[in-house]
């Protein structure tokens, strides 16, 4: 609009110029009296003034050209930006899905230490017994065989003569058979004492190889402990490492948002380019907002009442505690200022004097279903409260909780900021019912006094 303004006013510059030097020619002296060194003179400065004009006209055009080609390279630099956002938006996603996949990995790694831990304390527990089960044999297969020696020297040193003797000194048959019943027992002694010193060595080859086999599994599940250890630790230097990476991401979105923001500002508010930008983003919360829906409807929970009213225990809270807030936009359909378009503010804008970064509550009992950054709504938080309830809060300066945690109402979940596409500091609120939208303003929050 403003070059077309300005190439109209060239024209009509032009046409002035010349009207005014056919002016200057009918009124010069020459053309009167028909002087030929005056009418010389007078072309002559007629035409240094038009060449001073032509030229000044050049200029202004290079300088026009300069500014639009200006204007062109600062919508693409908006457009870089945006999409420098949108780059570092996914990863920080990638970083904090990382972070939460190796806080998993930690506490599996933690809890397969504690098992081999408790593994090893029993194997230790069965070598020990089995240290002791060996020792008693030894003594016991100690004390047989000595037993044994006693016995095989009394036998050496009696000869076979002896028992024949013993038997034929019998006064009568019934000595006879008594003496005959008495070696005989005696020799089954003898074969008992044989018979418990081999089953005392087996024992004690079965418990020598058990014991071997619980230390190489002790020392196998202690190497396997080293392992699980070390991996620990190196799983524990990653979460730092992303960590400091995704805080360094986090700073850096938060430059390249203001830097959007500013260059956006700059813009003509008036010009085409504004509008479009503007409009892009409109569209862009609007692919967020049922991006968000659809995975709610896809595995959020699901609410038992067909209206939708508010269940549980517990009704919400407000999100803010600080003074003087007040709705900056409402829920509900309208025609934006700059687009044209009327469609759906999906949520619930809150406002106050000083409220950046002032912190934000968990208005129920619920779990965190999504914790992301996004190019439209910032930093983000959806939490599930069950029954198909769930809210979110969008432009968060920074959040205090991650996908999957167990939040409290009156829980701090993050702090009041500006990212994503907000104006300045304030709290976009949401109420979903199985995903949709509803007006959080119809019987689940009541503005603070």
């Amino acid at each position: 609009m403003t070059a077309k303004i300005s190439r109209l006013s060239h024209r009509l510059f032009r046409c002035l110029c010349a009207v005014l030097a056919a002016l200057l020619l009918l009124s010069t002296p020459a053309f009167a009296a028909g002087s030929e060194p005056a009418t010389t003179q007078s072309l002559a400065e007629l035409q240094k003034r038009y060449d001073k004009i032509e030229a000044e006209l050049k200029e202004n055009e290079k300088k026009l050209n300069k500014v639009n080609s200006e204007k062109k390279a600062q919508k693409k630099v908006v457009n870089n930006i945006y999409g420098k956002i949108t780059e570092t938006s996914n990863q920080i996603n990638q970083l904090s899905s990382r972070i939460d996949l190796l806080n998993v990995n930690i506490t599996n790694t933690s809890n397969q230490i504690g098992v081999i831990t408790s593994q090893i304390k029993t194997l230790d527990g069965q070598i020990k017994a089995t240290e002791t089960a060996i020792s008693e044999k030894e003594t016991a297969l100690a004390e047989t065989y000595a037993l044994l020696k006693a016995r095989i020297r009394a036998m050496y040193m009696a000869g076979n003569g002896s028992t024949l003797e013993f038997l034929l000194t019998s006064q009568d048959f019934s000595t006879l058979m008594t003496r005959a019943e008495l070696l005989k027992r005696v020799a089954q002694h003898d074969n008992d004492l044989m018979a418990t010193i081999e089953s005392d060595i087996g024992e004690l080859e079965t418990l020598e190889a058990s014991l071997n086999s619980s230390r190489e599994q002790a020392q196998g599940k202690r190497d396997q402990l080293d392992s699980k250890k070390e991996a620990l630790n190196s799983q524990k230097k990653d979460v730092q490492s992303s960590t400091a990476q995704l805080t360094a991401k986090q700073k850096e979105i938060k430059a390249q948002y203001n830097e959007a923001k500013q260059e956006l500002n700059s813009l003509d508010k008036e010009s085409a380019e504004y509008a479009a930008r503007i409009r892009k983003q409109e569209e862009e919360l609007e692919k967020a907002n049922k991006e968000i829906e659809n995975r709610l409807k896809q595995d959020g929970s699901k609410t038992t009442d067909p209206k939708g009213n508010v269940t549980g225990s517990t009704k919400m809270i407000f999100p803010l505690k600080c003074s003087g807030v007040y709705i900056s936009s409402p829920y509900g359909y309208r025609t934006h200022p700059i687009t044209g378009v009327y469609k759906l503010h999906s949520g619930t804008d809150f406002c106050a004097p000083n409220i950046y970064q002032k912190p934000i509550y968990a208005v129920r009992d619920g779990v965190v279903y999504i914790q992301e950054v996004h190019t439209a709504y910032g930093n983000y938080i959806v939490i599930d409260h069950g029954d198909g309830i769930s809210t979110l809060y969008a432009h968060c300066d920074s959040v205090s909780v991650k996908k999957g945690d167990k939040v409290t109402q009156g829980q701090v979940i993050g702090r009041v900021g500006s990212t994503g596409y907000a104006t300045g500091p304030h709290l976009h609120f949401e109420v979903r019912v199985n995903g949709t939208t509803t007006d959080p303003m119809k019987g689940y929050l009541t503005l603070p006094k």
